[in-house]
């Protein structure tokens, strides 16, 4: 990852990220909502909570939804995401920020659910080997990954059709023509495997149980038990 460009270009949209979400991602509630809500059939009461690229703290907030008695952790390279999520969860106690890169490490001692959400697509296949690999080591027995993304279709002649309506998708969403270039150029910096790509990286890893929950073309949510 070229974590000085990522840095700066989420920098960059900090302020317009949230209202952006839905002008980019057509499936939003499936995506962030309803796969999620898998979690709490699994399990009642996770106690320590990590978001890796936790940016504005989107996907923690529907994950706060569910468990909001659990301490929490939002890890993210941009300082100025993390200050809109600071802002987000103002006046609870139960919430810390990190500013830090996780592709090297992750800064805790513990959990027993680490979660990301578009933001892993970003790292090289080396470096998504070794995160998993420390996201692993984290979690106890039992302990829980989910991660929101986006893949490549398993074929290039599929993958090309999901980048076409994705790219038409947005082109008639709304959004203004300069936050629709500035999102052309993000793109520049994606690194996607497959679903089945990642699953094996992830079993590879050590994880028992790995699952894909949730797909809507170039959207997929997966879940990996230890």
């Amino acid at each position: 990852m070229d974590i000085n460009k990522t840095k700066e270009q989420f920098n960059c949209i900090a302020q317009k990220y949230d209202s952006q979400r839905k002008y980019f991602i057509p499936c939003f509630d499936d995506f962030y909502k309803t796969s999620v809500s898998l979690l709490k059939l699994y399990k009642n009461d996770f106690q320590n909570i990590v978001d890796l690229g936790a940016g504005t703290g989107l996907l923690t907030m529907e994950i706060y939804k569910l468990y909001n008695n659990a301490r929490y952790t939002l890890i993210d390279i941009s300082k100025d995401m993390l200050e809109i999520a600071r802002e987000r969860f103002d006046g609870l106690s139960n919430f810390e920020f990190i500013e830090h890169n996780y592709a090297e490490n992750i800064p805790v001692k513990e959990c027993d659910l680490m979660c990301s959400a578009l933001s892993i697509h970003h790292l090289s296949n080396t470096d998504k080997i070794k995160l998993y690999k420390n996201v692993f080591s984290k979690l106890p027995k039992g302990g829980c990954f989910i991660n929101l993304d986006q893949f490549r279709g398993t074929s290039e002649k599929i993958n090309e059709l999901y980048n076409e309506w994705w790219r038409n998708y947005i082109h008639q969403s709304g959004i203004k023509e300069e936050e629709k270039l500035a999102s052309i150029e993000r793109r520049k910096l994606d690194k996607e495997n497959t679903i089945n790509e990642t699953m094996e990286i992830l079993k590879g890893s050590g994880f028992r149980n790995v699952e894909c929950v949730y797909n809507f073309m170039k959207f997929g949510v997966i879940i990996a038990i230890k």
